[in-house]
C-alpha cells in the first residue's frame, strides 16, 4: 500500500512538473561548462605580454583610473588579479559588464568576445526563470521553483520506487544495466530505472541545492534554524554624501596585505570601497576554481590596511559553509571540473529520466483511456 501511494505521488509530480525539469536540464546541461568556455572564447583578451621579462605592474589606482576615464558613465565596483604575469587584470561593473585591462599600459582591452557569453546569459535567464522579463520573471520563478521542489521529490519518491521488491541479483541488473536493443516500453522502463540507479543521489543534491537558490529567503533561515547559527549581517552602506574621515591609503596597499596573508593565493578580488566605507573587502582563493574550501574572505581598514577580519572558510560558521556549499553544488563547481563533468552527466540522466518518464505517463495513461473505451462499448453492447 505504502508503496502504491509513492508510485502516484512520483507518477502525478512527473507528469505535471516534467516538462519545466526538461527546459531546467537542457539548459543545465548547456551551461556545465560555462566559465570554461567563457575564458577560452575571451582567451586573447585575458592575456597580456610583458613589455620586458619582470616587468612591473602598474600600481591599483592607475588601473581603476585609467577604467574611470574610458568608461567614465560606469561605476566599476572590483578588480580580479592573478599571479601570472601574463594575466590580465578584470575589472567588473557590477554583475552584468566586464573588462579586461592590461596590467602594464593600463590599456582597457574590452569586454571581450561578448557573443557567447550573452548566448549562455539568455540560457541561463531561461533555466531560472523561462526567459521572461519584468514581472513576468517573478512568475516564472515560481515556476522554475515549484520545478525544483517536484524534482526534489522525485528523486527521494524514485528511491523508493527502483528499490526491487525481490532482492535478486538479476533483478538488480536489470535496474542497474541499460538495454539498447530493445524498444517502446520496455525500453523507457530500463532507461529510466539505470539513469536513476547511476544519478539521483546527485541530481537529489543537485535539486536541493536548486530549492535554496529558488527559496532562498525562508531555505537560508531554515538552514540557519536548523544549524542553530545566525546569518551574517548584510554590510551596512555609508551615508549618503559621506566623506572619508581619513585620507584613503592606496588600493594596491590592500591587495599586498592579501598576498601575505594568503601567500598561496591563486586569485585576488577586491570590492572597490565606496566614498565613505571605512573597510575594504578583499575575496581570496588559493585555487583557480570556485570550489568553497579554498576560499577565504579578508575584511581591512580603510586608512590604514590594517587587518579588522580574516575569514577562512573554515571559519566560518556551519550555516554560512552549508549555504555556500548549496550554491555550489548546484552547478558542479563545489568539485571543480569534475565536479562539474558529474553535474553535467547527471543533467543528461535527468533528461533521459524526463523523457522516458513522461512516456511512460503517455502510455499508462493511453492504455486506461483505452480500457475505459472498451469497457463503455462492452457496457453498451450489453445493454443493447
Amino acid at each position: 500500500m505504502i508503496r502504491k501511494v509513492i508510485f502516484w505521488i512520483h507518477l502525478l509530480s512527473g507528469s505535471v512538473a516534467g516538462v519545466v525539469i526538461l527546459m531546467m536540464s537542457v539548459t543545465g546541461v548547456i551551461l556545465t561548462f560555462q566559465s570554461q568556455m567563457v575564458a577560452f572564447d575571451n582567451r586573447s583578451y585575458s592575456t597580456v605580454e610583458p613589455p620586458l621579462p619582470g616587468a612591473v605592474r602598474l600600481d591599483m589606482d592607475t588601473i581603476v583610473n585609467q577604467v574611470k576615464a574610458s568608461e567614465p558613465e560606469a561605476e566599476a565596483t572590483s578588480v580580479t588579479v592573478r599571479p601570472n604575469p601574463k594575466a590580465a587584470y578584470v575589472v567588473n561593473f557590477g554583475r552584468t559588464r566586464t573588462v579586461f585591462v592590461d596590467p602594464y599600459t593600463g590599456e582597457v582591452r574590452g569586454e571581450g568576445n561578448t557573443r557567447l557569453r550573452d548566448i549562455l546569459r539568455s540560457v541561463l535567464y531561461w533555466h531560472r526563470w523561462f526567459g521572461a522579463e519584468g514581472d513576468n520573471r517573478d512568475i516564472a520563478k515560481a515556476i522554475t521553483g515549484a520545478g525544483n521542489l517536484a524534482f526534489c521529490l522525485l528523486t527521494i519518491t524514485g528511491i523508493f520506487i527502483w528499490w526491487p521488491r525481490k532482492h535478486k541479483l538479476t533483478t538488480f541488473k536489470t535496474n542497474m544495466i541499460p538495454k539498447f536493443k530493445i524498444h517502446g516500453k520496455a525500453r523507457d522502463f530500463n532507461w529510466h530505472h539505470t539513469a536513476g540507479f547511476w544519478f539521483l543521489p546527485v541530481l537529489f543534491l543537485i535539486s536541493l541545492s536548486g530549492i535554496y537558490i529558488s527559496y532562498i529567503s525562508w531555505a537560508g533561515y531554515l538552514v540557519y534554524t536548523l544549524t542553530g547559527t545566525e546569518r551574517p549581517a548584510a554590510e551596512a552602506p555609508p551615508p549618503r554624501g559621506a566623506t572619508w574621515e581619513t585620507p584613503r591609503i592606496p588600493l594596491e596597499s590592500f591587495i599586498t596585505v592579501a598576498k601575505e596573508q594568503v601567500p598561496e593565493w591563486a586569485y585576488i578580488t577586491l570590492a572597490l570601497p565606496k566614498t565613505g566605507a571605512k573597510t575594504a573587502i578583499l575575496s581570496i582563493s588559493e585555487s583557480d576554481s570556485r570550489i568553497p574550501l579554498t576560499r577565504s574572505t579578508l575584511k581591512l581598514k580603510t586608512e590604514n590596511a590594517a587587518v579588522v577580519e580574516w575569514v577562512p572558510f573554515s571559519g566560518l560558521n556551519l550555516g554560512n559553509r552549508i549555504t555556500t556549499w548549496l550554491r555550489w553544488i548546484h552547478t558542479g563547481e563545489a568539485g571543480g571540473w569534475i565536479g562539474q563533468l558529474i553535474a553535467g552527466l547527471a543533467t543528461t540522466a535527468a533528461l533521459v529520466l524526463g523523457w522516458t518518464g513522461l512516456s511512460l505517463s503517455y502510455r499508462r495513461l493511453s492504455q486506461y483511456l483505452k480500457r475505459r473505451r472498451t469497457s463503455l462499448t462492452n457496457e453498451n453492447a450489453s445493454q443493447n
